[in-house]
């Protein structure tokens, strides 16, 4: 991958983190949503944003829905911050559960090592 679409990835990972949290006014988004990893193509045409969501199931998959639904407001936020692209890409928002894989992975090896 080359170093300007590595730079972006992260300059967009930051700048999305921000607008999701801060200007996302939409009343269903309840829980906090974080910005795990964003993969931009390098035709720079589509980025998949990787979210992560804290919360229960249910209120994680509607804040999750309702960051989906803001997919327009999103990319004219981003054209707004990014100037020097000429097209902003396609935003494809995937669910992120690696930290909820993670704890069910620690709480089966604690619950092995109270048996030992």
């Amino acid at each position: 991958m080359n170093y300007r679409i590595e730079r972006l990835n992260g300059d967009m990972q930051r700048v999305l983190a921000d607008i999701i949290e801060h200007r996302i006014k939409d009343p269903r988004k309840t829980q906090l949503v974080g910005v795990t990893k964003v993969d931009i193509a390098k035709d720079l045409k589509t980025a998949k944003v990787y979210l992560s969501v804290l919360g229960d199931k249910d209120s994680a998959l509607t804040t999750f829905n309702t960051v989906v639904r803001s997919t327009g407001f999103i990319k004219s936020e981003l054209a707004k911050e990014f100037r020097d692209i000429r097209q902003i890409p396609d935003i494809h928002f995937i669910l992120d559960n690696t930290s909820e894989y993670g704890e069910r992975i620690d709480k089966i090896l604690k619950e092995i090592q109270r048996d030992d």
